[in-house]
C-alpha cells in the first residue's frame, strides 16, 4: 500500500480548482503567545469533499509552523464510524478537523484534540501511518518490550489490509468527513461526549 497523500501541505489531488485566498494576516501564535504568526487561509474546491479551507502559517518569533484543514461548510456535530475490512476501506479519504477526536476502537489508539491541534486530510491508511510514527517515537530503544513489538506488528498488518478494525471520529464542530461506501454518520453519543476534552466546554 502507498503512503499518505498530500498530508499537511498545500498539495491537492488532480481535479481541484484554483484556490481562493480568504485571509492573510498576523495572529497570536499558540506556541509562544505573541502576535507574530503570519497566517494564510485558502478555499479549495476538491473532489469528494467539496469546499475545504486549508490554513498555513509560520511564527516570525519562535518558528512554530501551523497547518490546518477543515470543511468550509460545517454540518451538525456528529460521530463518524468506518468499519475497515481490507484495502478498499484503507483508501477512503478523510478530513479530520483540528478539534475532532479520532480512535481505533479495537486497539485503544486515540488522537485527542488539544488547543493547538491541527487538522489534516489523508486516507484511512494514512491514519495508521500516523499512529506508527507516534509508536516509533514512544518505543525508540525499547522495541524488545512486548507492548511495543506487538503494536508495531499489528499496525503493519493493518496497513497491509490484514486486520479489521473500527475507526471512529467524534466531530464536535461538524467540519470532518470520510468519503467512502458504508461510512456511518450519527449523532454524538455518550462515548463521544466522554472523550470531549474539558477545555472545549464553554465556561458557565
Amino acid at each position: 500500500m502507498s503512503g499518505e497523500p498530500w498530508i499537511d501541505s498545500g498539495e491537492m489531488p488532480a481535479g481541484e480548482r484554483q484556490p481562493i485566498l480568504l485571509y492573510r494576516g498576523v495572529v497570536t501564535c499558540p506556541a509562544c503567545g505573541r502576535k507574530s504568526l503570519d497566517l494564510k487561509e485558502y478555499l479549495y474546491d476538491v473532489p469528494y469533499f467539496g469546499k475545504i479551507i486549508i490554513s498555513s502559517g509560520k511564527c516570525m518569533n519562535c518558528g512554530y509552523t501551523y497547518r490546518d484543514v477543515r470543511l468550509a461548510e460545517a454540518t451538525e456535530p456528529k460521530k463518524i464510524v468506518v468499519r475497515v475490512r481490507g484495502e478498499k476501506e484503507l483508501r477512503y479519504l478523510l478530513v479530520k478537523s483540528a478539534y475532532a477526536y479520532l480512535a481505533i476502537l479495537e486497539k485503544g489508539y486515540e488522537m485527542i484534540p488539544g488547543p493547538a491541534s491541527q487538522g489534516f486530510i489523508t486516507t484511512v491508511e494514512g491514519v495508521l501511518h500516523r499512529f506508527m510514527q507516534a509508536l516509533e517515537a514512544a518505543c525508540r530503544g525499547r522495541w524488545e518490550e512486548p507492548g511495543c513489538r506487538e503494536n508495531r506488528e499489528w499496525i503493519t498488518r493493518a496497513i497491509d489490509g490484514k486486520e479489521e478494525f473500527t475507526l471512529v471520529i467524534c466531530d464536535y464542530e461538524g467540519t470532518s468527513r470520510v468519503a467512502g461506501e458504508g461510512v456511518v454518520e450519527e449523532p454524538l453519543d455518550e462515548f463521544c461526549e466522554s472523550k470531549k476534552p474539558e477545555w472545549m466546554y464553554s465556561p458557565v
